[in-house]
């Protein structure tokens, strides 16, 4: 095995074809693409944007993980995207408790 960092670690996020490699580095990280790609055949499609339905903004220092844009999508889907949102009020005394009643589909909802 090629050691890569003697500093530290480069992560790898590994989901069936989609792979992800993190470093603070990206001497490391380039070092462990060119590894993979000798030894898999792979493309490197650049930096992540949208991951498992989860898109990654890179502001600063931080990373934000939202899925905004698969709500979206399912507000298209239903034709609900272009409706009026409005403001509701909530009454924080209402204790919320268990569902008992019979079950819905959860097929109806996609």
């Amino acid at each position: 095995m090629k050691q890569f960092n003697d500093n530290g670690c480069v992560i790898l996020c590994l989901y069936v074809d989609d792979i992800l490699i993190f470093d603070s580095n990206m001497h490391f990280i380039n070092d462990v693409k060119s590894f993979l790609s000798s030894n898999f055949d792979m493309k490197d499609l650049g930096l992540v944007e949208v991951i498992l339905g989860i898109k990654l903004i890179k502001k600063d220092d931080d990373m934000v993980l939202t899925q905004s844009h698969y709500v979206e999508k399912l507000l298209k889907k239903f034709n609900y995207f272009n409706v009026k949102p409005i403001s509701m009020s909530y009454d924080s005394s209402i204790k919320l408790k268990k569902n008992l009643s019979k079950r819905i589909s959860s097929h109806k909802y996609y």
